[in-house]
């Protein structure tokens, strides 16, 4: 029996008064309708600072909002444009787990 591959996971880096981060997450909520609210994981800066600067630290991201999909380690920092977002989140779906 062989073990399910790992989940695929997308972390969404935000922070407080970030107009672009609210613009992120409207896109995700509207124009996408969720599709891939299951993938995506937030790490908020004020909510999770640890965690935010583990991540940070981690992929070398210096500014929010930024999608990183954690199985290839890819980053989106340029989150403004809907193709973008989604070419990412799904490429995301279906990516190789670093190092198999």
């Amino acid at each position: 029996m062989t073990d399910p591959a790992p989940k695929a996971e997308v972390l969404m880096l935000t922070q407080d008064a970030c107009p672009d981060c609210e613009r992120l997450k409207l896109m995700l909520d509207k124009p996408l309708r969720g599709q891939f609210a299951g993938l995506i994981r937030p790490v908020h800066r004020q909510g999770q600072p640890d965690e935010f600067e583990s991540v940070v630290a981690l992929y070398g991201v210096q500014k929010t909002p930024a999608l990183i999909d954690t199985a290839s380690g890819r980053v989106l920092l340029n989150t403004g444009g809907l193709g973008e977002v989604k070419a990412f989140l799904t490429a995301a779906q279906v990516a190789e787990p670093v190092g198999s």
